[in-house]
């Protein structure tokens, strides 16, 4: 059967005041280049702040015309030279973080279908557009083979939350946290926030304290996974929130671990807080969206051996890593519902997906 000239694709051509803010057209289908793989779209996520790139609140650059569409789930339809372990027919999930492959200590990334900075839109001439497609090119490295015993547990559209899971799996290995540790999760009432909670569970977290301002969330966290969690709810007040971090810890233990994954506009004053209850020689990870810059305790960060490390998104395994706390029954992927839309209601997914923006929410496009 001959392949395919074209396949169906919401095109983002250039910032809108307004929706529409795709066009659904056709698009020339992908062919596997070296070392790159086509992939049969299955599930593809919506990104609550979508409509805030596209009318231009939020600024994300990359090339135009392009599909959006950061990462997914699918069933890989064609194979390009270059490649050993991949087959036809495997379902897969497609990993955005795309590392520029000619050099070894500091790459230019972008995310495909999502962003691409300065030099790392040159990528773009070969890995221009992202799922919201029938079909995509991905670089072989960028799947991951979705084993059999996965594929009996969850469906594609469940399995797009590993994307949530897999940012903030990168911040605890960054930090080279260890089971029996001790975490606080500042911005723990948002989506990564809530993934960051569970993850921490999966990985043997002795206490995860999460620190919010939602109060209601924080409680859902506790009747949830139970005692491990221990909210503290923001009262603003630096040295108070201090102590109340201190407390939540646990008489005879440290804090570890400071995780942060606040949200652009969110006041960085709590995680201030949370640094002056780290142990001697803790650690605090920056992952969050906090725009401005941000005053830290110098002389308590230089005298407490304190690290201070900022990532961004995560290592290559971290998808296989995932797959493998879930199969060891450590991560339920079922704990985000995700809403699913066909391909050609993408605009009303992306209305949805702004208007439902709880932690256990997600929104799926499945073309």
């Amino acid at each position: 059967m001959a392949q395919s000239q074209t396949i169906k694709a919401a095109v983002f051509e250039g910032v809108k005041a307004s929706a529409p803010f795709v066009n659904m057209t056709q698009i020339p289908a992908p062919i596997a280049g070296n070392g790159d793989v086509v992939v049969k779209v299955l599930a593809a996520r919506v990104l609550s702040y979508a409509g805030e790139i596209f009318n231009g609140s939020r600024t994300y650059p990359s090339r135009l015309p392009f599909v959006p569409g950061s990462g997914g789930v699918g069933v890989i339809k064609s194979i390009g030279p270059g490649t050993v372990h991949l087959e036809v027919g495997q379902l897969v999930y497609i990993d955005p973080t795309v590392r520029a492959r000619d050099h070894p200590i500091s790459p230019a990334v972008m995310l495909q279908g999502l962003i691409a900075v300065g030099e790392a839109q040159k990528m773009q001439d070969v890995w221009l557009n992202g799922s919201w497609a029938e079909e995509m090119s991905v670089p072989a490295e960028n799947i991951t083979v979705i084993p059999p015993s996965i594929q009996a547990k969850y469906k594609p559209a469940q399995l797009t939350s590993l994307g949530n899971y897999a940012v903030v799996y990168g911040g605890f290995h960054a930090a080279n946290f260890r089971p029996g540790q001790t975490v606080a999760i500042t911005g723990s009432t948002g989506p990564f926030g809530a993934s960051a909670v569970a993850v921490a569970l999966g990985l043997g977290a002795r206490r995860v304290v999460a620190a919010g301002r939602n109060q209601k969330q924080l409680e859902e966290y506790v009747a949830k996974y139970g005692s491990r969690v221990v909210p503290v709810v923001s009262t603003g007040d630096e040295a108070k929130d201090t102590q109340l971090f201190k407390e939540a810890i646990g008489e005879g233990f440290v804090l570890d671990l400071v995780f942060d994954i606040l949200p652009p506009n969110a006041p960085f004053t709590i995680v201030r807080s949370a640094i002056g209850a780290l142990r001697f020689g803790g650690t605090a990870v920056l992952m969050g969206g906090v725009q401005a810059s941000a005053e830290v305790p110098y002389y308590q960060m230089m005298s407490n051996n304190i690290t201070l490390k900022g990532n961004f998104m995560y290592t290559r395994d971290a998808p296989t890593s995932l797959i493998g706390l879930a199969d060891a029954g450590l991560l339920d992927l079922n704990t985000i519902k995700p809403k699913v839309f066909k391909l050609d209601d993408v605009e009303e997914a992306i209305e949805w997906s702004a208007n439902h923006t709880t932690p256990f929410e997600s929104t799926v496009i499945a073309p």
